[in-house]
């Protein structure tokens, strides 16, 4: 080999042990200095010695691209649970339609004296009167009261309980004032009274839990310690408790009177908590004392559950009709706009939805009301609707939109910092590697 060929040699290990002292040097991270933010907000006050605004911090620029960021999450936020002239017609179409299948199709009840067979007055009224009578007639509900005894919370007199108000209870409205028998809460307030040996009733406006005479449904826990065990295990256990309730309370919907007339029934839910309101008052009368003459007068489960097939038509047909349109106008999917009508996950839109078209369907039934003299025409699932989704809407409008508007902003503001802090330590990272 030449000299030529030696030098070139030398050359090229000269420049390979170069190279590789370079990538050694910048393996080797090199930290940045840092500025403490004590160190800044110093600088800062130095330089803005009057309180600054957020325009003087962004600029003019930076101020109108925030703002410009807000107003789009605005529009997406009102396009997902702002109601359009679609909303407000289906709302309102439902409504009425529900207002007018309570007008032709819904009667007042009969009254508890006629006979248990006699043909009820109403299209619904009919077919809730013969489901009633075929599912659970008087032979079946009979077996089924004599099967699921409650002591206690079936009291039906002031003699079953002890020291109690004047006219507390009588047999005519003791299913009513009885919170035991309330369809919804009957199951845990009687498994409370018959642990208790006692009758929860509403008197004078308010909820008492009255002893009662009754024995109650398992022996008293004796003193013997030798029996103590025994004692324990005759005592029903909770599951037992709830099947007996609910035997009793379905022995009671379409249970007739002793002397085989139609009776009364089972009050629609919440009823006896309206009785409550005795200081709202009503003509001569009061709120609470209209609520008990309406259940005396045949206003009971069976009436609730033949006024609530309008408002089950209209929320069918309002999910039907808001589906559509969604998938329509707005290509949404089938699934997730369901999902946004079902009561668990409901969409605030939907609610408001549910809010207008009960509203209309109660006013409508107000006008019934009015024109006919009769309170017992009320068509107590359409105000209960109205009361529950206008509270929610209500809510919805006034506080929980505001708060929701405001928070989606803040964590899309938020996410949008930390994309930026992300960036800035990579580009910290890839600084640390430069050669100083």
């Amino acid at each position: 080999m030449g000299l030529e060929g030696v030098d070139g040699v030398l050359e090229s290990e000269k420049y390979i042990q170069l190279k590789k002292e370079a990538h050694e040097v910048l393996r080797q991270a090199t930290p940045l200095s840092h500025t403490s933010l004590a160190a800044i907000y110093a600088e800062a006050e130095n330089c803005y010695q009057k309180p600054v605004g957020l325009a003087d911090i962004l600029g003019i620029e930076g101020f109108a691209e925030a703002k410009k960021r807000v107003s789009k999450h605005v529009l997406n936020f009102n396009h997902h649970y702002g109601l359009d002239g679609w909303d407000y017609a289906i709302a309102g179409g439902c409504g009425l339609f529900a207002a007018m299948l309570d007008l032709l199709c819904v009667s007042p009840p009969l009254k508890p004296t006629v006979a248990f067979s006699q043909r009820v007055d109403g299209i619904f009224n009919q077919f809730v009167q013969q489901v009633f009578n075929k599912l659970i007639p008087p032979d079946l509900s009979k077996a089924l009261s004599a099967a699921n005894p409650i002591g206690a919370p079936d009291s039906s007199t002031i003699f079953d309980l002890i020291e109690a108000p004047d006219k507390a209870l009588n047999p005519t409205n003791h299913r009513l004032r009885s919170l035991a028998h309330d369809p919804i809460l009957g199951i845990i307030i009687g498994i409370w009274d018959m642990r208790h040996n006692t009758c929860t009733i509403v008197v004078d406006g308010k909820i008492l839990s009255i002893p009662s005479t009754k024995d109650k449904m398992w022996p008293r826990i004796p003193s013997n310690a030798q029996v103590f065990s025994s004692a324990i295990n005759s005592q029903p256990s909770i599951f037992q408790l709830i099947g007996r309730m609910f035997g009793h309370l379905l022995s009671d919907v379409n249970a007739p009177s002793g002397n085989g007339n139609r009776g009364m029934g089972l009050p629609a839910p919440f009823m006896a908590l309206l009785r409550m309101l005795e200081n709202i008052p009503v003509g001569d009368s009061s709120f609470g004392k209209q609520i008990e003459w309406m259940y005396v007068n045949g206003y009971d489960f069976r009436q609730f559950t033949a006024t609530s097939m309008p408002m089950l038509i209209m929320e069918v047909l309002m999910r039907v009709f808001y589906v559509g349109k969604q998938m329509k106008k707005y290509g949404a999917t089938f699934g997730e706009t369901l999902c946004d009508t079902m009561p668990t996950r409901i969409n605030p839109r939907f609610r408001m939805m549910l809010a207008l078209a009960y509203g209309t369907s109660s006013a409508v039934n107000a006008g019934k009301m009015y024109v006919t003299g009769n309170i017992l025409n009320a068509n107590y699932a359409s105000w209960m609707g109205f009361a529950w989704n206008g509270f929610h809407a209500l809510k919805w409008s006034l506080l929980d939109k505001h708060l929701k508007l405001w928070e989606g902003i803040e964590r899309a503001e938020i996410d949008r910092l930390e994309g930026l802090v992300l960036k800035l330590d990579e580009l910290e990272k890839r600084a640390e590697q430069l050669p100083v």
